[in-house]
């Protein structure tokens, strides 16, 4: 009871050396009260230990490499944390064994979400995916979602990534300065062909469209990014005081905009007699079965928008954008981000990049004129090894999305109620050095498989946790992951990945630890030098990604 007993103590002493007024002195005693009661609460039940709250705000949670933040108050407290945010329960995880019991073999007790009033409520209209509570309406939109994203059925998409990856190649020859864009434009179209049956056009305003819509919703799903998701009582107040509820909607209203048109357009396509494969046709043909409908394919929308219906029946409520909108974006912010750590890797540590391109050179051919495709992945043993290491290296998503809990539970003889929100800690996990020696060094011999055993596709989810926990885990994990190999060994096979150089001629190297805000980790922006590696006819490799 220090803590309190400190504080009262200090308190008094302010008061004799002050002479405040009867308000200061009532505000004091509350204060001293709240510490009091803190105090017998956690005596009464026994919580997990952490750093005390402040009154009414609780504690403070940056919004900048939380992970780090978690991590150091676990070397403090022990692998098992709780927190407080403005009287919202946390608990923060830093071992695997915790979180496989709690996150797996618990999971029908720790698969919610907290409900974000901004992004949340607001923004998506309680209809994304990866915010859902657990419930009717997740289990709806994730069975769908697994409908088209489980390991058996994504080996079906493999041409479209392979096509993806020779346009990549094909953008840096012409381009080699705006490997960002390219990559960014790779991840994204990749994914709106699966999804849409479309191409982005040639002066990129879908693309960037979409990446605007991702920066500004990582930083918004952050619990302690806006007041009122700390204190929701603040959605109480009329929308003359929230400006922040204005702003929401009107994120809201242009991204619904946006999705609901691309998932139109498949529709449109479809009513002309156009045959396509793709996301969205395979959510209309299924909608009814599903329990999805048209807005909720993108998001429900009780917000009015001026946005017109082109279809005769009315919509019900709303399920089908949202499912598709949702694999745009997640496919498309965290595969690129993999890519980009691939990249700073081979910048940091090139003696891995050259094992991996004579890897390659030894299957392919040292002047072969196409890139290697999925079928030579069997004989790339430590190709596959690199990319496994990125995700465990460099995590897109270092916390895991929040769970919640939904009643009342005893762990290792601590407390945690109903409505605690739990951070899988996935950095900590895979820095953690008894289960990976020297962890903050890239080493992809780590995941090199023992006794010539011949890898799959599904091997790259193995042996780390970049893809989340439960019934929680990402459902387009196997899709995502097999997307980050064919744009990373595409590259290795086309080009020296150099860094620029200073006016001295010593090599500008990116900083591993350097990232951009929000609850996801892609690497802050850095310089790069595509030196192609052959003589690569970009004429034929723009006529086989053409057809």
């Amino acid at each position: 009871m220090s803590s309190a007993t400190d504080f009262i103590v200090n308190g008094t002493q302010l008061i004799k050396a002050s002479k405040p007024d009867r308000l200061t002195i009532l505000l004091l005693i509350l204060v001293a009260a709240y510490y009091v009661a803190l105090y017998f609460q956690q005596k009464a039940r026994h919580y997990a230990p952490g750093p005390t709250p402040w009154p009414i705000i609780g504690n403070s949670i940056p919004t900048e490499k939380s992970w780090l933040f978690f991590h150091s108050l676990c070397k403090i407290y022990g692998p098992i944390v709780r927190l407080s945010l403005a009287g919202s329960e946390m608990l923060i995880l830093d071992e695997l064994e915790d979180i496989e019991e709690l996150l797996g073999k618990r999971s029908s007790n720790y698969s919610s979400r907290r409900q974000l009033t901004y992004a949340g409520k607001y923004r998506s209209v309680e209809k994304r995916l990866v915010l859902l509570p657990y419930g009717p309406l997740l289990k709806k939109q994730r069975a769908a979602a697994f409908q088209m994203l489980n390991a058996r059925v994504v080996g079906g998409y493999e041409g479209i990534q392979e096509r993806g990856s020779i346009k990549l190649i094909t953008d840096l020859l012409k381009q080699p300065t705006k490997a960002y864009i390219s990559i960014k434009w790779y991840t994204a179209e990749t994914l709106q062909t699966l999804v849409y049956a479309k191409r982005f056009s040639e002066d990129g305003n879908d693309l960037r469209t979409l990446l605007h819509i991702l920066e500004t919703f990582i930083q918004d799903i952050h619990p302690a990014r806006h007041p009122v998701d700390i204190h929701p009582i603040l959605d109480k107040l009329p929308d003359a005081l929230a400006s922040w509820r204005g702003e929401a909607k009107e994120k809201h209203g242009n991204e619904f905009t946006f999705y609901l048109r691309l998932l139109r357009e498949v529709k449109q396509r479809m009513d002309n007699g156009d045959n396509l494969e793709c996301f969205a046709a395979r959510l209309w043909e299924d909608a009814e079965k599903n329990g999805l409908d048209e807005t909720s394919m993108a998001y429900r929308e009780p917000i009015p928008l001026p946005v017109p219906h082109i279809f005769e029946a009315k919509p019900k409520s709303s399920s089908s954008s949202t499912v598709a909108g949702s694999a745009f974006e997640a496919g498309t912010d965290n595969t690129a981000g993999s890519v980009l750590w691939a990249l700073v890797a081979m910048l940091n540590y090139p003696e891995t990049m050259k094992k991996a391109q004579v890897e390659i050179d030894r299957v392919l051919g040292r002047n072969s004129n196409m890139p290697p495709s999925f079928k030579h992945f069997e004989d790339l043993p430590y190709c596959t090894a690199f990319v496994k290491e990125v995700f465990r290296w460099s995590p897109v998503a270092p916390v895991s999305a929040p769970h919640q809990s939904l009643q009342d539970d005893v762990y290792k003889g601590y407390f945690i109620p109903a409505g605690t929100t739990v951070f899988p800690n996935i950095w900590a996990i895979h820095h953690n050095e008894k289960r990976y020696p020297d962890p903050f060094k890239f080493k992809p011999e780590r995941f090199m498989p023992e006794n010539g055993e011949k890898l799959t596709t599904e091997s790259l989810n193995e042996g780390h946790c970049g893809f989340g926990f439960g019934r929680r885990v990402c459902p387009g994990q196997y899709l995502a992951s097999k997307s980050v190999w064919m744009g990373v060994v595409s590259l290795l096979w086309g080009f020296d990945i150099l860094p620029p150089t200073d006016a001295s001629g010593k090599p500008v190297l990116p900083d591993p630890s350097a990232v951009r805000n929000g609850l996801t980790a892609e690497p802050d922006s850095f310089d790069i030098v595509m030196k192609p590696r052959r003589a690569i006819d970009v004429d034929a490799l723009t006529q086989a990604w053409a057809n």
